[in-house]
């Protein structure tokens, strides 16, 4: 007995200097790692600003609250031992702070083969120091970010959307500038106690967390606001099956609004339509019609095959490649001016302007406008639009084009054509984000978009002014005139094509202006997509442009056009003399088209 004890005493003698003596250094190394638990801090996704600095994106601080089923029991105990009445008592002590009911909580927390079970995520940070205080054990929280867009659904498919799951950005402007948001997460180490708790002093950091860097863009929220809801109200109000609303800033090319509808709100993305997250401003492509002269008549001016008052003799039917043209409202043999096809937006006058330039010639035109191609932006899922090169004008495609079918833009592109215009012929590409915040907070502005000159200044002060008649008293938009502003715009009603249908189907109805004409600031263009009641611009499309540009011109506080040129205007280079009887019976003559 002697010897056999002293052999199990030398064997737990040796095992113990084993443990302690030559292996110490891995028996510590293997308890250490059974208590170490590795936490990721998520880094704080950077603000999204208009250019006011107004919030339109940001992140907040939430946590996720987790148990441990095997020790909850050990909330209540009896003789130093866990009893089941642990569970249920932790489960009602939790359950008005986590806002669930008590029968869902015990099953969770009587899970006992697992030592993780999520009970909530996304919780206030005070909230979850109530949490804390119970005292209740294996509880445990990490800590996560929510996105929050304070815009709601007037900004959703222009800011975009994250991915609830890891904070990516999945849409918008989230996705576009998701590297210069995200920012780097953090990583720190800490050794946890048997009751779930990290034990005090133990925390080292891996790695330090670097939060994403704020983004200010070009959009005012008040006006996008306001454009939204007027575009939703007409939208509505004529059964269409969409709309959009771009505002554009005409000596910069900053886009400053670009509603959307139907639209989403980013904070509740489970009740979102996937038809309704795009923005359509930059993502659809359509048929521009009517709204697509203006590029012609500008080809048309700039190579001085015609004047503002050019004769334009308009038939009861135009034969070309095989096909006969007609306008939209049957009439007789029309002596019109150049201008007056315009007003009257007649595509037969249309395609006899533009016929007497090549299609080389015109399509270089329509290039030099940016149809054809994606803007600066990069917008994600950003349209480029449809544009056939010179040598694919042919058959009936030769004229179509002329009158703004046959070519697809996007809204964004059709915009900055009058914007051109507008700006005495200078293209300036639109631009989204006027410049990103550094890591100590110091504004680096967005290097500007490069202007190009399209065509001269005395051709867009010419097309301007052919323009202010659209909106006279015999043009097609009188929805669109702003009392006391002389205003300049072009209307549009083009054939849809449906991609599901595989053909036409229904109409673009659209309005595209600015004012004062004289010396515009902004250019707003209103497109309706496939209305119920209605199918003409000016009748659709021109009152949104009116709401939305009264807004503009209150709100800028631009001053009136001077009365005397308010209701006649000609296009001479010296100004209109009101006490001038032969000047305005001549402005008289070239508004009414004669």
């Amino acid at each position: 007995m002697f010897v056999a004890t002293l052999f199990v005493f030398t064997i737990f003698a040796g095992q113990l200097l084993r443990i302690q003596a030559f292996d110490a250094s891995a028996t510590q190394t293997a308890a250490l790692n059974k208590r170490l638990v590795s936490q990721t801090t998520p880094a704080m996704r950077g603000e999204i600003l208009d250019t006011k600095g107004q919030v339109l994106a940001q992140s907040v601080d939430r946590y996720t609250v987790a148990a441990d089923p095997t020790i909850i029991g050990c909330f209540v105990k009896v003789a130093g031992e866990c009893t089941s009445d642990g569970v249920a008592k932790a489960a009602a002590a939790l359950s008005p702070l986590l806002q669930r009911s008590v029968a869902d909580l015990t099953p969770l927390l009587n899970r006992q083969k697992t030592r993780y079970v999520v009970l909530a995520r996304n919780i206030d940070p005070a909230v979850y120091r109530e949490i804390r205080a119970l005292g209740v054990p294996g509880i445990t929280g990490e800590r996560t970010a929510q996105r929050v867009y304070p815009t709601s659904m007037a900004l959703g498919q222009l800011v975009g959307y994250v991915l609830p799951s890891d904070q990516t950005g999945a849409g918008g402007v989230e996705q576009m500038l998701d590297k210069t948001l995200a920012g780097t997460p953090g990583r720190s180490v800490a050794e946890r106690a048997r009751d779930g708790y990290l034990i005090p002093g133990s925390t080292r950091v891996d790695t330090p967390v670097v939060n994403g860097r704020n983004v200010r863009l070009t959009i005012d929220a008040d006006l996008q606001w306001y454009a939204q809801n007027a575009l939703a109200k007409q939208v509505t109000a004529v059964g269409a099956e969409s709309g959009t609303a771009v505002v554009m800033e005409v000596a910069t090319g900053k886009v400053r609004a670009a509603a959307s509808y139907p639209t989403f709100d980013p904070n509740d993305l489970a009740d979102a339509k996937s038809s309704n997250l795009e923005n359509q401003a930059f993502n659809v492509a359509f048929e521009p019609g009517s709204t697509g002269k203006l590029m012609t008549m500008a080809a048309a001016l700039e190579e001085g095959v015609i004047t503002p008052d050019t004769g334009v003799i308009v038939p009861e039917r135009l034969p070309r490649a095989g096909v006969r043209f007609k306008d939209n409202e049957p009439h007789g043999v029309e002596n019109m001016t150049a201008t007056g096809v315009l007003a009257k937006s007649s595509n037969m006058g249309t395609m006899l302007i533009g016929e007497r330039v090549s299609p080389t010639v015109m399509e270089s035109y329509y290039r030099k406008f940016g149809v054809g191609q994606k803007t600066p932006v990069a917008f994600p899922g950003e349209s480029a639009g449809l544009l056939a090169g010179a040598k694919d004008w042919v058959s009936s495609r030769r004229y179509t084009i002329l009158f703004g079918q046959g070519y697809a833009v996007t809204a964004i592109q059709q915009a900055g054509v009058f914007q051109t215009i507008a700006n005495k012929g200078v293209r300036v590409p639109p631009s989204l984000v006027e410049g990103v915040y550094n890591d100590s907070g110091t504004f680096i502005p967005s290097a500007p978009t490069t202007p190009s000159r399209v065509v001269t200044q005395d051709t867009a002060v010419k097309l301007s002014r052919m323009m202010e008649e659209v909106t006279g008293q015999n043009g097609t938009a009188s929805a669109a005139r702003i009392k006391g502003y002389r205003v300049a715009g072009k209307t549009g009603t083009a054939d849809r094509y449906d991609e599901k249908l595989g053909r036409y189907n229904g109409f673009t109805a659209s309005f595209i202006g600015y004012a004062p004409a004289e010396a515009p600031k902004y250019v707003v263009a209103v497109f309706i997509q496939k209305p119920s009641a209605g199918m003409f611009g000016g009748m659709l499309a021109g009152p949104v442009f009116n709401q939305i540009m009264t807004y503009i011109l209150e709100r800028t506080g631009a001053p009136p056009s001077p009365k005397s040129t308010l209701d006649y205007h000609v296009w001479a280079d010296k100004p209109l003399s009101a006490n001038d009887p032969t000047v305005i019976s001549n402005a008289r003559a070239q508004r009414d088209g004669l």
